[in-house]
């Protein structure tokens, strides 16, 4: 393979084509093992819904829901367990452009992905997702009965985990963009205020009206973006440090 440097734009095109479809196929491969135990993980994906003290009533609208239902469920079980694949071919393709890169570096970035994506996963199973259902459902009182269907409520669903998982990389994605010479501590610090303004915004949209709510969702959030500002500050490149 020639080196970054000696890389026109078409091989670049081409190197971003093979990363994209290696991601793919993992992701379709495991997709579809998981359609064989589909009903297992619909039944994990609801169970937030069926908890509320609201009643909750799954309804299929549509002849074809259940098939549709089925296929979301087992691409987004495909992307999370693929998800570690998925990292390792977007961190193969960005590796050519750090200073420095050894396959120890590369096994960090993926295991440290890894994590912090099943944490985000996890943080929006067991707090997004209950919060916001149970915001959403409060709206309507006692005259509004939840009927929800279950495409659309797994659609919503795997967009809530999926984006706390996203949300979660914010760490790594500080890590990369500092080695790559694109991100500086000083940023994110004179943009710290900004931050802490649209994570309490986004707490309380999300979550019902009440403190104690409100503090569950944002402080991850804000321990994030502070733990991202010292991933920053430890990797900053010795050419950039006085600029930090």
């Amino acid at each position: 393979m020639p080196k970054v440097d000696e890389m026109s734009f078409l091989d670049h095109l081409e190197e971003l084509r093979w990363r994209i479809l290696k991601s793919m196929a993992a992701i379709i491969v495991i997709a579809i093992a998981a359609y064989t135990r589909a009903d297992t993980i619909i039944n994990f994906l609801t169970a937030p819904a069926l908890r509320l003290e609201t009643p909750v009533i799954m309804q299929a609208l549509r002849v074809s829901d259940m098939f549709m239902v089925q296929l979301i469920v087992s691409l987004l079980t495909g992307l999370i367990v693929a998800s570690p694949i998925v990292l390792y071919q977007i961190w193969r393709f960005i590796a050519p452009a750090m200073v420095r890169s050894s396959n120890l570096l590369t096994l960090a970035v993926v295991l440290s992905g890894s994590i912090f994506f099943i944490a985000g996963l996890s943080f929006g199973y067991k707090v997004l997702l209950p919060f916001s259902l149970r915001f959403f459902t409060s709206l309507g009182g006692e005259l509004v009965q939840s009927n929800f269907s279950i495409h659309s409520y797994l659609g919503y669903a795997a967009w809530m985990l999926l984006a706390a998982g996203m949300v979660f990389q914010l760490p790594v994605i500080s890590f990369i963009l500092t080695r790559i010479g694109l991100l500086t501590p000083a940023f994110l610090r004179h943009y710290r205020r900004y931050a802490l303004v649209t994570i309490l915004i986004f707490a309380a949209i999300m979550t019902p009206p009440d403190p104690l709510s409100q503090l569950l969702m944002s402080l991850p959030l804000l321990g994030l973006y502070e733990f991202s500002i010292l991933i920053s500050r430890i990797f900053l490149p010795r050419a950039l440090t006085s600029k930090a």
